[in-house]
């Protein structure tokens, strides 16, 4: 089975030794569909098993024999939909007691899964795409849970289950219950039936973060600023909300919320708020602190493969990476916060963005952690791995923006046997630097596919930019015609400098230099004419050309 800490996630509850009945009071197939919703995922197979209990969710790896669950829900991350053992293994997850089975899609014909579920008798979940698969295992127990037991009080809760203490603080106040953390990410939510709604908890559920508004940021700060239950106005008449910060000592861990249709928010209530926030201090505390933990662990063993050579393929055997070359993919976000603790915990929240999305578009990965790059270590075979990984690096990034509300770059090393794993990674760290300087240039846009890149498609850049350094660290750059320009751009008040480094990027093109600098061609003539007058620079000829035209890209591109 699929480890839940390698999805960044929390793992379900323990499995239930014996099969659940109807008289244990669990939902059915048919319930758990109407409870969940279809924002998620949708019943589209009953195949008989609509009235069958679920007793929870096990991540389902099509390559394993499934342990037995009875009444579980497997989700099939990574199942094709079509092949010669598609109906042996729904057979194999019938036989081993689960009742339904969850897959996504992606665009390709489910037809085939689901003419084999009806014969196998295994209920369908079509997930949405884009719902992460952690996400949906805590969603489906989150559903299973408040029916395993009756009269849960707050001290009942398994330590770190927000889940759990979401739906158990809204049975016991009367209404929908979420818990965000103090940048407004939606860390659990309440799942029990006929919960009042509106727009702002819907939409926060489906992004897993509050709509940023200026009126939301404001509310965020009164409930943080105070130490008791906060009222917030609602746009929907009929409901009230209302909020208490989580709190350990003068730290602010996050806050709990309430959406309410009572008529007011009564002083049983704001007991049930304050307490419940008490209580959800310590679950967020052990959360953080097994969150920190799992991350440092897998950090410690990646790091021996990335930068130990002497250990690489030894390393790679423990990690179970058995392919004969890898490439590697250093991944950052831009750009880096300056605040040594608010720069830690953005390592540690990217880490675990990059490797939850890793777990389902690329499960043969292994990712690390050093300094501010995460680092995808991509088990290489041939030529259509080559051509895949570069889209499932962009898919990654692109999801890692998304989920952070920030730029996510990633480059992409060249294909290196593991004893020689350091020269993939190094050259992912100079594509990355390039990158970086790109998006701090404005050469590149955050929203297009050139954050991700290797050095082939960066064409001579890299190379160029090696040979610089190597004449920097030498003494023979900046050079003497670019000091003397620039010197004579900041005493006058010109733009020598830029006119003549766009000139020599265009092949010496006047018209085409005026169109990128926004100038009359004659400017531009007028500009080169006085070249050789006031700085003694000949460009006709071809080697005083090349070296001032490495002298002033150094200087733009430093």
């Amino acid at each position: 089975m699929i480890n839940y800490q390698e999805l960044g996630g929390e793992a379900p509850g323990p499995a239930r030794p014996v099969a659940p009945t109807v008289d244990e009071g669990l939902p059915t197939v048919d319930s758990m569909s109407r409870l969940i919703g279809t924002e998620f995922v949708r019943l589209v197979e009953g195949a008989g098993a609509r009235d069958r209990c679920v007793s929870g969710s096990v991540l389902y790896d099509p390559n394993a024999q499934p342990t037995p669950f009875p009444g579980a829900v497997a989700l099939g991350i990574g199942l094709s939909l079509s092949g010669k053992r598609l109906r042996r293994r729904l057979e194999e997850l019938k036989e081993a007691g689960y009742a339904a089975l969850v897959y996504k899609a992606n665009a390709a014909s489910d037809e085939q899964l689901r003419e084999a579920a009806r014969a196998v008798g295994l209920a369908l979940f079509r997930a949405a795409d884009s719902t992460p698969w952690n996400q949906l295992a805590e969603i489906i127990d989150a559903a299973v849970a408040p029916h395993r037991t009756t009269g849960r009080t707050l001290v009942d809760i398994r330590p770190g289950d927000l889940f759990d203490l979401a739906n158990t603080v809204a049975g016991l106040a009367g209404g929908a219950i979420a818990i965000a953390d103090p940048e407004q990410t939606i860390l659990a939510y309440s799942t029990l039936p006929d919960q009042p709604i509106d727009d702002t908890r819907r939409n926060s559920i489906l992004r897993l973060h509050v709509p940023q508004t200026e009126q939301n940021d404001v509310d965020y700060r009164r409930v943080h600023a105070s130490r008791d239950v906060v009222d917030v106005v609602t746009e929907e008449p009929g409901l009230r909300r209302c909020a208490v910060a989580i709190r350990a000592a003068d730290s602010v861990l996050g806050s709990l919320w309430l959406l309410t249709s009572a008529e007011s928010i009564g002083a049983d209530t704001a007991r049930v708020m304050r307490e419940a926030g008490n209580v959800a201090a310590l679950h967020l505390l052990h959360r953080r602190t097994t969150y920190v933990s799992n991350l440092t662990r897998q950090v410690d063993l990646v790091k021996p493969l990335l930068f130990e050579p002497e250990r690489a393929e030894l390393t790679a055997l423990r990690l179970g990476i058995t392919s004969a070359s890898v490439r590697i993919a250093a991944v950052s976000s831009w750009p880096l916060q300056p605040d040594p603790l608010e720069t830690l915990q953005a390592r540690l929240r990217l880490f675990d963005v990059v490797r939850t999305a890793c777990a389902v578009r690329l499960p043969s990965a292994v990712c690390g952690l050093a300094d501010h790059i995460v680092y995808i270590v991509l088990p290489h075979t041939d030529e259509s791995s080559r051509r895949f990984h570069r889209e499932a690096i962009l898919r990654v990034v692109q999801n890692g923006a998304r989920v952070l509300s920030r730029p996510v770059v990633a480059g992409l090393g060249g294909i290196a046997p593991l004893n020689r794993l350091e020269q993939s990674r190094t050259d992912a760290e100079a594509v990355l630097a390039e990158l970086v300087r790109d998006l701090d240039g404005g050469r590149v846009t955050a929203e297009s596919g050139g954050v991700v890149a290797d050095r082939e498609s960066l064409g001579a850049r890299l190379s160029l930019r090696h040979m610089v350094m190597e004449l920097e660290q030498a003494g023979h750059l900046p050079g003497e015609y670019a000091t003397l320009i620039a010197d004579y751009d900041a005493e006058h008040k010109t733009s020598f400098a830029e006119t003549l480094r766009v000139y020599l990027d265009v092949g010496s093109n006047a018209i085409e230099a005026a169109k990128q600098l926004g100038l009359h061609v004659n400017t531009v003539r007028y500009r080169l004419s006085r070249i050789h007058p006031v700085f003694g620079i000949d460009l006709g000829d071809a080697d005083t050309r090349l070296l001032l035209w490495l002298q002033l890209w150094a200087g733009h591109h430093h």
